[in-house]
């Protein structure tokens, strides 16, 4: 990819000037075969997710069952994907008290630690991946995302840091009542156990496996549109470029504005795609817009769906 290609000019033509009627042709031309397996791709992460969570509540003294963590977990997305601030991640801590945790604090300070995990592995993993997907000749806009995802992992490695030293031990320390403290401190408590070394050694198979169905889907979603293979050129992306693209967006869903980062995700995708890797805009909107809807506009429909009829959401389903 030529230098020129990174230019913020393309960025802002992206952004003000494209053919839509060339975006719904693009649409329309996609391949169904292919979306359906992004589709089975992108929900491959779910169980997996699930896991990686039921394992992190073990290492905190919360043992339930596969189906459980996996429906809690689903349910808790469907909610981030309609609600703003990631009101989902504290709905998951709520469904698990409902349903029969011990405390609330408990639940929320797993969701936490597995947050912040996997923000700072998928940050590394992401400035990592940049330098893969460009061969090790970066331009400047990439050095600038590889420096940002850096910055990310570094900064998300001491808040995990301090929320399990410095900031627990404040808790502990402030004159508060008992019955209040109680609550930080099983979050606190429940933090620290989640995210300890030997959890997140044995946890990071998982990470990956659902890191690779992300890009997976993406790449699928480009395939289906004629823009994915194996040794790419303009406006062309392929494996290594896939996962970058698939780590940015991931990074990029952690600013809370929105629902799933819709807007800001999509905003930033298109504009790595025509700066970067020498898209047009039309065909970046389409690839970004149907990434989106296969991961995100699934998750409303089918988790709407299983919002509508599981047992956890009305507080009668089983832990275990």
């Amino acid at each position: 990819w030529s230098s020129d290609v990174c230019s913020s000019d393309l960025v802002a033509r992206a952004a003000s000037s494209f053919d839509l009627a060339e975006v719904a042709t693009l649409l329309r031309r996609a391949d169904p075969l292919l979306l359906a397996l992004a589709l089975a791709a992108s929900w491959s992460t779910v169980p997996l997710r699930g896991l990686r969570w039921r394992m992190i509540l073990a290492a905190a003294g919360l043992e339930i069952s596969p189906r459980a963590s996996t429906e809690i977990l689903a349910l808790s997305f469907w909610v981030n994907c309609v609600l703003p601030a990631k009101a989902g991640d504290v709905y998951r801590g709520w469904l698990l008290k409902q349903n029969g945790a011990p405390s609330f604090g408990n639940g929320v300070g797993t969701v936490i630690a597995e947050r912040l995990v996997d923000l700072a592995i998928v940050a590394l993993l992401g400035a990592t991946s940049t330098f893969v997907a460009f061969g090790g000749t970066l331009p400047p806009t990439a050095l600038a995302l590889a420096a940002i995802a850096l910055g990310v992992a570094v900064a998300t490695t001491l808040l995990l840091l301090v929320a399990r030293g410095f900031a627990a031990a404040l808790i502990y320390a402030l004159p508060i009542p008992d019955a209040i403290k109680s609550g930080f401190t099983n979050t606190a408590d429940s933090l620290r156990a989640g995210s300890g070394g030997l959890v997140i050694r044995r946890a990071l198979p998982l990470t990956l496996a659902i890191w690779i169905g992300e890009a997976a889907r993406l790449g699928a979603v480009a395939a289906a549109l004629g823009l994915f293979v194996v040794n790419p050129g303009a406006g062309e992306i392929g494996i290594a470029s896939t996962i970058f693209v698939a780590l940015v967006a991931a990074v990029l869903t952690v600013v809370p504005v929105t629902p799933a980062g819709i807007g800001i995700v999509e905003t930033g995708v298109v504009g790595i795609l025509v700066a970067l890797f020498g898209f047009t805009p039309e065909s970046a909107i389409a690839l970004a817009l149907l990434d989106r809807l296969v991961g995100v506009g699934s998750l409303i429909v089918f988790g709407g769906v299983l919002f509508a009829f599981s047992p956890y959401r009305r507080g009668v389903g089983s832990l275990r």
